[in-house]
């Protein structure tokens, strides 16, 4: 399972309305509702628009978006984004490709 992405000050949100134990996380309204109400807009906005993101992420977790820089990145980093873009989950910061059944043996060399 991959965890969802969303930006810090959503995270943060979410962390907060948590952590208040005023509600069940599965209770989206009342998570957008105390989102807003303790001044985490940005979070409350998310929630309401996200509504099939945020239950993923309940289940799977939740992860910070990388922010985006001019700068060129690391030739890792460059490696992690196309191997996002077939397919990989990000884990504990460290991006592993999923593992794939369909009996391709295919490796470049001989079988």
């Amino acid at each position: 399972m991959c965890r969802i992405i969303v930006s810090a000050e959503v995270l943060v949100g979410l962390e907060a309305v948590r952590r208040s134990g005023k509600t069940n996380m599965l209770d989206r309204p009342r998570v957008t509702e105390l989102a807003f109400d303790m001044g985490y807009a940005e979070t409350a906005f998310w929630v309401n628009d996200n509504r099939g993101q945020y239950a993923k992420g309940i289940f799977q977790g939740f992860a910070v978006a990388e922010p985006e820089t001019d700068v060129a990145p690391p030739n890792d980093r460059a490696q992690s984004r196309h191997v996002a873009a077939h397919g990989a989950c990000e884990h504990n910061g460290e991006v592993t490709r999923q593992q794939d059944n369909s009996g391709d043996t295919r490796d470049g060399g001989a079988i």
